[in-house]
């Protein structure tokens, strides 16, 4: 059974898009000669967290399952953060939103029917990475699908979430100028910090740092390639620390993000580890797949190996 967790508010025009993915997986049923409602059933989320909970409960009922997500990269995040194991499904991401990071880092179709196709010709499973990160105030634990920062980038989404231009652009077709726009006015915006960062041990200290980004997978911020080598399937955190570079430079380097080529900058340091303490000299915003979860001045990241069970297709890795 197909249960297709549905995010028609993710961008405008999703509500076309699911009625699309129904009609899609209804000629699938009849292929198969079953009715729709014994090949896949809709669950529609109407408030922050609906995601988690559906999938919590399919996770307790200890039955197979394919959980489609359709919807950005937070109903992603959403879906993750209701995953407990031991559980018999797969998670399988449509992309419905305006970034679509996570699906991107796959190697999936931005299309969903295209999306769609692939996942149902897989013959196999394949385990995916998931990031753990706790922030030692509330002493909560929050996990993530693609990548969470800390800085410059988290401050970016926390500008967009509370801007009254994002739902403007969306309608237009036009999300990802709000991070871009939003980018350029953090440049000069977002105070610097420093920072000990202990990676798997190793301890080590920045002055005048940006951002701290903590990847599982290549892309944010729709579309930047902050971690060019990262992969969800390696067992490991794909690290980012900018530091030292002044506003006017920064600038310059925007276009490299969408390449990945700023992480030739000598300022720039990558990482890998599994797992990773950060301790700040000032509270920062925290987000996980675009959602802001607090301003922290104390985080602990883990990589958690292969705890998400997804359809083997897309990127090879």
């Amino acid at each position: 059974m197909i249960y297709l967790i549905v995010n028609d508010h993710a961008k405008t025009g999703g509500g076309s898009k699911v009625e699309k993915i129904k009609e899609f997986l209804k000629k699938q049923a009849a292929q198969r000669r079953l009715k729709a409602s014994e090949f896949f059933t809709v669950l529609p989320t109407e408030n922050a967290g609906d995601a988690t909970k559906y999938v919590r409960a399919l996770c307790r009922k200890n039955e197979p399952a394919d959980v489609w997500v359709f919807g950005g990269d937070g109903t992603i995040n959403e879906a993750v953060n209701g995953l407990e194991l031991p559980a018999q499904i797969t998670v399988s991401v449509l992309p419905g939103g305006s970034g679509n990071d996570y699906v991107k880092g796959l190697g999936l179709p931005n299309d969903p029917i295209a999306c769609a196709k692939e996942l149902l010709a897989a013959t196999e499973t394949r385990g995916y990475d998931v990031g753990s990160v706790a922030t030692f105030e509330n002493r909560g634990t929050v996990r993530f699908a693609g990548s969470c920062g800390i800085g410059y980038d988290a401050k970016v989404c926390y500008e967009v979430d509370n801007s009254k231009l994002k739902p403007i652009l969306n309608k237009l077709h036009l999300g990802k100028l709000a991070y871009l726009l939003t980018a350029f006015k953090q440049v000069f915006a977002n105070p610097r910090f420093r920072a000990t960062v202990i990676a798997d041990g190793m301890s080590r200290s920045y002055d005048d740092v940006i951002f701290l980004c903590f990847m599982n997978s290549p892309y944010e911020g729709g579309g930047l390639k902050m971690a060019p080598d990262a992969s969800p399937c390696d067992g490991k955190l794909s690290v980012v620390v900018a530091h030292g570079i002044r506003p006017l430079r920064v600038l310059t380097m925007l276009p490299k993000l969408v390449r990945g080529t700023h992480v030739k900058h000598r300022n720039v340091e990558c990482l890998q580890c599994s797992e990773i303490e950060v301790i700040t000299d000032s509270r920062q915003y925290l987000h996980t797949d675009g959602d802001v979860q607090a301003l922290t001045r104390h985080v602990r990241v883990q990589c958690l190996e292969g705890q998400m069970q997804m359809p083997a297709c897309g990127k090879e890795y």
